[in-house]
């Protein structure tokens, strides 16, 4: 497995944070590259991105904790893709948020760094 992960500083307490984060109907908003996440039943979402020019559709896990502030989320059946995030409270009102994603390729290291740092950036701008 190849792991990846980042954290950024946001401008709003962690209950904000982990609100807007939490809710599946703000994932397009704040995950670049997806276009709809639509809920189904027991955790399951169904999801729509453009990666790399090409339309993906499928089926994902996705665990919202709101007593850890930690949302959990995998691709369904085998796939090795899988990640967490987590939002803790930071001085002055802030909040630290921490992106890990595990997948089993290396390959698009610089794309996933990318697309980490602009997920960041867009939860600050949606809580801010």
């Amino acid at each position: 497995m190849v792991e990846y992960e980042r954290s950024k500083t946001v401008p709003a307490s962690g209950a904000t944070v982990y609100a807007y984060v939490a809710d599946p109907a703000n994932l397009p908003a704040y995950i670049s590259t997806m276009v709809r996440a639509g809920a189904m039943t027991g955790g399951e979402l169904h999801v729509a991105a453009e990666v790399e020019g090409r339309h993906e559709e499928g089926d994902a896990r996705f665990q919202a904790d709101s007593a850890a502030r930690r949302i959990e989320w995998g691709g369904s059946g085998t796939s090795a893709y899988h990640g967490w995030l987590q939002v803790a409270d930071a001085e002055s009102g802030s909040s630290t948020v921490t992106i890990h994603l595990s997948t089993t390729s290396a390959d698009d290291a610089d794309q996933v760094e990318q697309a980490l740092a602009e997920t960041l950036a867009n939860i600050g701008r949606g809580v801010g």
